[in-house]
């Protein structure tokens, strides 16, 4: 019985640790204008970076961002810029207003091909003044202490579910 315990608890508690090794790279670590926001004028490019090295193949477009205004109409430069983790793409149109949306596809250095959308707003006042000075500045830009995986508290809860196993079973004991 102590063995099945055992044996239960140790597959919890894997379960609540992170599979680094396995999850591919193409997180993105920060963008301007970051996704949400909110900027006065439109930005003269958009850039975004990610937590690994962009594939490139020659003069090949294998990775890109294409920004579109609210009415759908692509308002960047059909050709993008990799310099390393990041990537960029001029905007053709500056004298915008709205809603706009960001589109990227990459090829992340693990050979994984990565595509996402985003937001931002442009013509009301920046998130980065709002209340909250530094932190919000830091959630702006797509920082936050509070994001990724904690291994303590994921440490903490499988102490807690084996603790609170052997209570169970000691008291099925008596």
């Amino acid at each position: 019985m102590l063995n099945r315990f055992l044996a239960i608890s140790g597959v919890i508690f894997l379960t609540l640790l992170p599979l680094t090794s396995a999850s591919a790279h193409g997180d993105i670590t920060q963008a301007e204008p970051a996704a949400d926001s909110k900027v006065l004028a439109a930005p003269t490019e958009v850039s975004i970076e990610f937590d690994g090295k962009l594939q490139t193949l020659g003069n090949e477009s294998i990775n890109s961002i294409t920004v579109t205004d609210n009415q759908g109409q692509v308002i960047s430069s059909p050709v993008s810029v990799v310099n390393g983790t990041k990537i960029s793409n001029r905007l053709l149109l500056t004298d915008i207003t709205g809603l706009v949306a960001v589109h990227y596809r990459i090829v992340s250095e693990d050979g994984h091909p990565v595509e996402g959308d985003y937001t931002f707003t442009i013509g009301e006042t920046p998130t980065l003044y709002a209340e909250g000075g530094e932190e919000g500045a830091e959630t702006a830009n797509g920082i936050s202490e509070e994001s990724g995986s904690n291994l303590l508290v994921k440490a903490v809860a499988a102490i807690v579910i084996i603790a609170l196993g052997f209570g169970i079973y000691g008291l099925r004991k008596k």
